[in-house]
C-alpha cells in the first residue's frame, strides 16, 4: 500500500485554522470537550523548535515543506487494558484533533482509531494498528484512540506544529457513538 504525504505547512495558514477551530468551539457554545479516560502514561522525549525550513521531497511519495519555524515533539505512551475486575475502564484519548499532522509508530499491543476523515454522515472510519505498523493523524480532523486489547498497548508520537499552537484540541463527543 502507498501513502503519499503532500504537506505544504505555513504556519500563518496553520495558526489560522487552529484560530478558527478553536473559535467554532467557543462561539458554538462548546461546553467541554472528551478528555482521555482509563490508565495510560505519557513523557515527553523531545520538545523543541525547529529553527530553520524545511523542503524534504521524496518524489513521488514524500513531499514535506515549512514556510517558518516549527515545534516538533516526541511522546512515549503507554495505556493499559481494560480490566473489569477492578472496574478500570479501558483506555481512551478522547474525541480531540490537532494543530498539525501526527505519526504514530505502535510498539507493543494494539491501538484502535476512530476518526472522520473523509467520512460523510454520521459514520467513522475504524482502524486497528498493531505493533510493528504506524498511523498518521490528519491536522484538524476529530480522532479518538482506544486500547480495545487485552494487553498493554505502547506507541510513540511525533508532532509537527506551528510554534505556540495547541498539541491538542479537545472537540464535542458523539462521532459514530465512541467515546
Amino acid at each position: 500500500m502507498k501513502h503519499v504525504m503532500k504537506w505544504s505547512v505555513s504556519r500563518r495558514a496553520l495558526l489560522l485554522v487552529a484560530a478558527a477551530i478553536v473559535g467554532a468551539m467557543v462561539w458554538g457554545g462548546v461546553a467541554s470537550g472528551t478528555p482521555p479516560a482509563g490508565v495510560s502514561t505519557k513523557t515527553t522525549l523531545a520538545d523543541v523548535t525547529v529553527i530553520d525550513t524545511v523542503k524534504a521531497d521524496v518524489p513521488p511519495l514524500i513531499k514535506f515543506r515549512t514556510t517558518d519555524q516549527v515545534e516538533v515533539a516526541q511522546f512515549s505512551n503507554t495505556a493499559q487494558p481494560a480490566d473489569p475486575t477492578i472496574g478500570q475502564a479501558a483506555f481512551s484519548s478522547g474525541w480531540h484533533m490537532h494543530t498539525g499532522p501526527i505519526i504514530i509508530a505502535v510498539t507493543a499491543g494494539e491501538l484502535t482509531f476512530y476518526d472522520r476523515a473523509g467520512v460523510v454522515g454520521s459514520g467513522c472510519r475504524v482502524t486497528h494498528v498493531s505493533a510493528g505498523q504506524g498511523y498518521f493523524e490528519t491536522p484538524g480532523e476529530p480522532i479518538l484512540a482506544r486500547n480495545e486489547g487485552t494487553v498493554e498497548a505502547d506507541w510513540t508520537t511525533t508532532q509537527i506544529i506551528p510554534v505556540g499552537a495547541s498539541q491538542r484540541v479537545d472537540v464535542t463527543p458523539g462521532f459514530c457513538g465512541v467515546s
